[in-house]
C-alpha cells in the first residue's frame, strides 16, 4: 500500500493536479465518484483502489495528462495496487508507448496468442458468472436481515482505519469493534465480522454477503439515495492539532493571527480560511508533510478529522488534540434500503447512549 500511495502522489504531481478536487472532478468524467476521504486514505497508503476498471481509469487520467508515458510505468502503478500489469488490449486503449517494441513478426504471434488466452479468460469469466447466478439465491454467502431468528450481525468492516477499525496481532480491535459488539450484546444477538476492503463493502452489502456495514462510514446525500443509515453514533468532524508546549490555542477563538497547516484541496483548508487570513493558511500535498511542519514548529495549528488527529497523535507523542469536532461530519451504519433492522438498531443505539456507552467509546478511542 505504501507504493501504491508513494507512486499516487508522484504522478498526480506530475499530472499537475493541484488539488484533489480536480483529481476527483477528472475521475468524475470517467463515470467514477468517489469522496475526499478515499483520495486521502490513497494519498496516506491506507487503503487502495481494488477495481481493476477504476484503476485503468486512473492511469488514463494520468496517460492523457502526459504523467505516465510508458508501458513499464502503468505496469508499475496497476501492480502496486495488487492487479497485476496491463494486457495488450488495455495497453492499446490507453495509448501507452511501449518502450521496448518487439520485432513486427514475433509482435503478431504474441498478439495472437494473446488474443487466444484473452478470450478462453472471457468465456470462463462468462461461465463462472452465469454458475453463480444460478446458485445465488441458495449461496451461503448470503444472510438475511440482522433481525430475523435467530438474530445475527454480519458486520461489514475494512480494518486499516485506525483507531476506527484495525488489526492488532491479527485481532479486531477499534472504535467500530466495540460497537458492534455492544449493539450485538444489547439486541441480544450473535455477531461476525467480514473484513472486506472498503471499496467493495457496498457491493458486499448489495449483495447480502453482510446486512450491515459499519467502517467509519460518512452520511452523505448521495449514500442516502441508495442507503439506509442509522442515526448518527460519532461526528467525526475536524478538530484542532497542536504542540503539547503550546499553552495560546485552546479553541478556534483562538486562532486569529495563527499559522495552520491544511492538506491542499480539502474542507481542513476550507475551514482554516474561516479562522485565520489566507496568507497564513499553510497548505501541504499531504497529511504527512503537513504534520512534520507542525512539530518543527513552522506551524502553529493543525485542522484534520478526529479519527486521523487521533491516530497522527497517537504516532507523535509531542502533539495533542485540543478541541471538539467543530464541524458535522457525522458516522451512520449503513444497510440495504427498506431493511427492517434499522428501527432495531437505531433502538439500540439509543440504549447505548442513554448508559453512556457511546461516549465511554469515543473517550476509549479518540482521546
Amino acid at each position: 500500500m505504501k507504493k501504491f500511495a508513494e507512486l499516487f502522489k508522484k504522478y498526480r504531481l506530475r499530472a499537475e493536479f493541484e488539488t484533489i478536487a480536480s483529481f476527483s472532478n477528472a475521475l468524475s468524467e470517467k463515470g467514477f465518484f468517489y469522496e475526499e476521504s478515499i483520495f486521502s486514505h490513497w494519498q496516506k497508503g491506507t487503503r487502495t483502489p481494488t477495481d481493476r476498471k477504476l484503476m485503468l481509469a486512473i492511469i488514463g487520467i494520468f496517460v492523457e495528462r502526459q504523467a505516465i508515458k510508458t508501458r513499464e510505468e502503468a505496469d508499475e502503478v496497476l501492480a502496486s495496487a495488487g492487479l497485476g500489469n496491463l494486457t495488450e488490449q488495455e495497453g492499446e486503449r490507453l495509448d501507452v508507448t511501449i518502450r521496448k517494441s518487439s520485432p513486427p513478426l514475433r509482435r503478431y504471434v504474441i498478439f495472437g496468442i494473446g488474443t487466444i488466452l484473452l478470450t478462453l479468460f472471457l468465456f470462463g469469466l462468462v461461465f463462472v458468472y452465469f454458475q453463480s447466478q444460478r446458485n445465488y439465491v441458495s449461496s451461503p454467502h448470503t444472510v438475511p436481515s440482522a433481525v430475523t431468528e435467530p438474530k445475527k450481525l454480519v458486520i461489514g468492516i475494512d480494518a486499516t482505519l485506525e483507531p476506527m477499525e484495525y488489526l492488532e496481532n491479527g485481532k479486531l480491535v477499534g472504535f467500530d469493534v466495540d460497537l458492534g459488539k455492544n449493539l450485538a450484546k444489547e439486541l441480544d444477538a450473535d455477531i461476525e465480522f467480514r473484513n472486506i476492503i472498503f471499496d467493495d463493502l457496498f457491493n458486499a452489502l448489495d449483495q447480502r454477503q453482510i446486512n450491515m456495514v459499519i467502517s467509519a462510514v460518512t452520511i452523505t446525500e448521495e449514500r442516502q439515495q441508495k442507503y439506509d443509515f442509522s442515526d448518527p453514533y460519532l461526528n467525526a468532524g475536524q478538530v484542532i492539532i497542536m504542540r503539547k508546549e503550546n499553552k495560546t490555542i485552546r479553541s478556534i477563538a483562538d486562532l486569529q493571527g495563527k499559522k495552520i497547516a491544511t492538506q491542499t484541496g480539502t474542507t481542513n483548508e476550507q475551514e482554516a480560511l474561516k479562522h485565520t487570513s489566507d496568507r497564513l493558511v499553510m497548505r501541504y500535498p499531504d497529511f504527512v508533510q503537513a504534520t512534520q511542519a507542525l512539530i518543527d514548529g513552522k506551524v502553529d495549528a493543525l485542522f484534520t478529522d478526529l479519527p486521523n488527529a487521533k491516530g497522527i497523535t497517537s504516532k507523535n507523542s509531542d502533539l495533542k488534540i485540543v478541541s471538539a469536532p467543530f464541524t458535522k461530519e457525522y458516522y451512520g451504519i449503513v444497510f440495504l434500503k427498506g431493511d427492517p433492522s434499522v428501527t432495531q438498531i437505531n433502538e439500540a443505539l439509543a440504549v447505548l447512549r442513554k448508559k453512556g456507552v457511546l461516549d465511554q467509546l469515543e473517550k476509549k478511542w479518540l482521546h
